[in-house]
């Protein structure tokens, strides 16, 4: 598992060697293989965010992530070379699997309504990206609950990897 970090912000925040870490954890709690694999992860201001929300998604307002999902997995098949050959990437040794942009300003002030730290908000909002990258959606309530059972299963462990 490799976690590709752009950090186009002044903010201190988890490493990319922390969301390798939660990345793991998320890729075994959906049966996926930790190895050969790959995401893009940039922390971004409330601008830059704002405009990739509108370009996508038609919301002209800042949001707290956006997940761009790139291997189409709807059969929840294993992520391997095998699986998924058109879509390895020999130059970085696996499987580029999506892009997930977190504007830190929102994750601010989201930390702050819960009473947690921004490092938690944005391990957070790193989780949730990545159960999209791997075929979650919450479009319908159905949807949104099983996410939700997800992230809270997984989220028990981010007490056990970050230490503030």
């Amino acid at each position: 598992m490799e976690v590709i970090l752009t950090n186009k912000t002044k903010y201190i925040l988890p490493n990319a060697k922390l969301l390798k870490k939660i990345a793991k954890r998320v890729l075994k709690h959906e049966g996926q293989p930790t190895k050969h694999i790959a995401v893009g992860v940039f922390y971004v201001d409330a601008e830059e965010i704002q405009k990739i929300n509108k370009e996508y998604r038609k919301k002209d307002k800042p949001t707290d992530v956006i997940t761009f999902r790139l291997v189409n997995n709807p059969e929840k098949k294993e992520i391997t070379k095998k699986n998924f050959e058109l879509d390895y990437d020999a130059n970085i040794g696996g499987i580029y699997i999506g892009e997930i942009f977190i504007c830190v300003e929102v994750a601010e002030n989201q930390a702050h309504e819960w009473g947690h730290t921004l490092c938690r908000e944005v391990a957070e909002l790193f989780v949730h990206g990545m159960l999209h990258v791997l075929g979650h959606d919450h479009e319908e309530e159905s949807e949104r609950q099983i996410m939700r059972e997800c992230e809270l299963d997984i989220i028990k462990y981010l007490d056990k990897v970050i230490k503030n």
